[in-house]
């Protein structure tokens, strides 16, 4: 049982946190400390200086380049009632209308689509987050005891993280954004609640988690997240410690329980308000997770050594649960806790560790546990998770260098720690620039995966449109044919057969792609416009309108497929019905000049 000097100290502890201010290490003054900030920063953006011009990619074209619903601002309400206006791709509808809002900021930003734009904002985000997450480590490091050595410590953490080369993916990726802006609403609200203890009661440090969950459901995992926090650190319970077992659990549950009831609640909304076409994935979860096991390993190896990128995986379904690596990944998983939990036993920095191993596993549970998902592996999935690693590396160095527990080390020792630290900066900043390289435009993305994962049929028919593009059907067809031994059943896949052998003067070969692709189901609305494009080049415009009109019912938001629709409404002399949809089309995108031009011309009067 503790003293009455014990609680004493626990109590002005919980009432008076320590100061949010950059100069608690005494080894490091003001101006070296904005120094040191400046320098940061400074490495941040040179890592990512060669990015602002790379080009849109993967899902970008649906929910950036061919979205009518971001060409005006005055869709932004819509966006929060509609989640088939997040993308093109009806099978992709998800409920992020955050992320749409700040896609529509950047097309009005820009005066159109214009990379350069989107890649300002979404580097800023990330350099913010960064910012946050100083703060975040600062405050986690002094409740472990390590408050002396915070400000350098979180420092190193924040620059590591914003530098990391296995986060170059999400930066690169605009339609990630999701991924920055739900990040940021975690790690948001943490710094909320601990630099604002006055505000606790309010419960408004809930409004950046909820904010993150609009860009991204998977901000909610910042309740089991909050649970774990303030359980391992209760002096930031606020106010007096509870003096009894019954008293803390009460007051941690009173806590925590509103931030699983918003949890809960956004869980629901998000299931009400998805599009109606929206798949995740198909495998069956357990399956699923046992493929998720190694997949742990696989990013905790990537945070270590983040070499053999692959921005589209071949990995595939693990289908047998004595799969030699679903036990390489559960042992990890069990060795890594079950430390964590041993040092935390024994030492004051091991609490901070316990909290960035269970973030890290947390954080991962919406995307590699048991909730399917069409890929098995993504390197934008430990965005968010490597928080937690970052505090395991910034707590396990404190501790060895600084902590007053242990034996610490001379001024030489420490000189080359920094020395260590600076190097690893220096070669993961690097090492982004370098990875930038491969996403500048479609050609080098879709060649660097096609040598990180031979294995991806995707990749391949990806590849192989850089060589339609050139009309160079020769190569197109060696790389549509190498996917097709891969995937034989891909729907997108029997599209571009279908082009390619329209291209090559096939139209019977063509229109049996096409119709296949039709067959297999997964993609309504693609497959309908490049159909209907199709039929429409051979002069077949009947039938192309009926496929075009498919394509927009499946995807209203597919700006394409109402441009064609009015080119074929205008050769079959069909005014009235290119007047409806011109106009139903500009007010969706107000000032759009193609449908504007054909409103002109077919609802004049007569």
């Amino acid at each position: 049982m503790r003293s009455s000097p014990e609680r004493a100290a626990e109590r002005q502890a919980a009432s008076s946190p320590p100061r949010p201010d950059a100069t608690g290490d005494p080894r490091i003054r003001r101006p070296t400390f904005f120094l040191l900030a400046l320098l940061a920063v400074g490495a941040i953006w040179a890592a990512y200086s060669n990015h602002f011009h790379n080009s849109f990619h993967f899902d970008d074209g649906t929910v950036i380049q061919n979205n009518a619903y971001l060409r005006s601002l005055k869709n932004i309400p819509l966006f929060f009632r509609d989640a088939t206006t997040f993308s093109s791709f009806p099978t992709n509808a998800a409920y992020r209308p955050l992320t749409s809002a700040s896609f529509a900021l950047d097309y009005w930003r820009g005066g159109g689509l214009d990379p350069l734009t989107f890649h300002v904002t979404q580097w800023t985000l990330h350099l913010l987050l960064g910012v946050l997450i100083f703060f975040f480590i600062k405050r986690v490091l002094v409740n472990a005891g390590l408050a002396s050595a915070s400000p350098g410590l979180a420092l190193f953490g924040a620059t590591l993280f914003c530098v990391h080369r296995a986060n170059s993916e999400t930066v690169n990726f605009l339609t990630l954004r999701s991924e920055i802006l739900s990040t940021l609403g975690v790690v948001g609200s943490f710094v909320f609640y601990q630099y604002a203890p006055k505000w606790r009661k309010s419960f408004l440090w809930l409004l950046p988690a909820t904010a993150g969950a609009f860009a991204k459901q998977s901000a909610i995992v910042f309740a089991p997240l909050f649970a774990i926090y303030v359980l391992i650190f209760p002096m930031e319970a606020g106010g007096e410690i509870a003096p009894t077992p019954r008293k803390r659990r009460f007051a941690w549950l009173r806590l925590s329980a509103p931030a699983f009831v918003l949890a809960g609640l956004f869980y629901f909304l998000q299931g009400r308000l998805g599009g109606p076409r929206l798949i995740y994935g198909a495998t069956p979860p357990l399956t699923y997770f046992q493929t998720q096991t190694f997949a742990w390993l696989h990013y905790f190896r990537l945070f270590l050594v983040p070499l053999g990128l692959s921005a589209d995986s071949d990995w595939t379904v693990i289908t047998h649960w004595y799969d030699t690596r679903v036990f390489a990944g559960a042992l990890f998983a069990l060795l890594f806790v079950g430390s964590a939990v041993f040092y935390a036993s024994k030492r004051a920095a091991g609490r901070a560790f316990l909290f960035g191993t269970l973030w890290f596993f947390v954080a991962l549970a919406p995307s590699s546990s048991f909730f399917s998902l069409s890929e098995m592996i993504n390197e934008h999935r430990p965005y968010f998770p490597y928080i937690g690693l970052i505090l395991c590396l910034t707590a396990v160095s404190g501790d060895l260098l600084f902590s007053r527990e242990a034996r610490r080390p001379s001024t030489g020792g420490r000189g080359i720690a920094a020395a260590l630290a600076v190097l690893l900066l220096t070669a993961h900043a690097a090492g982004t620039f370098e990875r930038n390289r491969d996403w500048r435009s479609e050609e080098t993305l879709w060649k660097s995966v096609t040598e990180a994962s031979p294995g991806n049929g995707r990749a391949w028919m990806n590849y192989g449109l850089i060589f339609m593009a050139r009309a160079d059907y020769g190569n197109a067809r060696f790389c549509f044919e190498r996917a097709q031994a891969l995937v034989p059943n891909y729907d997108v896949l029997e599209i571009n057969l279908g082009i390619l052998e329209g291209a090559t003067n096939h139209p019977a070969e063509a229109e049996r792609h096409f119709q296949r692709a039709i067959s297999l189901n997964s993609n309504i609305a693609m497959t309908n416009f490049y159909f209907g494009r199709w039929l429409h080049e051979n002069r077949r415009d009947l039938e192309a309108a009926a496929h075009l009109v498919a394509a927009i019912a499946a995807s209203p938001a597919d700006l394409d497929a109402r441009h064609l629709l009015l080119r074929v409404y205008r050769d079959l002399a069909r005014n009235d019905a290119a007047c409806s949809l011109a106009r139903e089309t500009l007010k969706i995108a107000p000032g759009d000049p193609e449908s504007g031009a054909a409103a002109s011309a077919s609802c004049a009067p007569r």
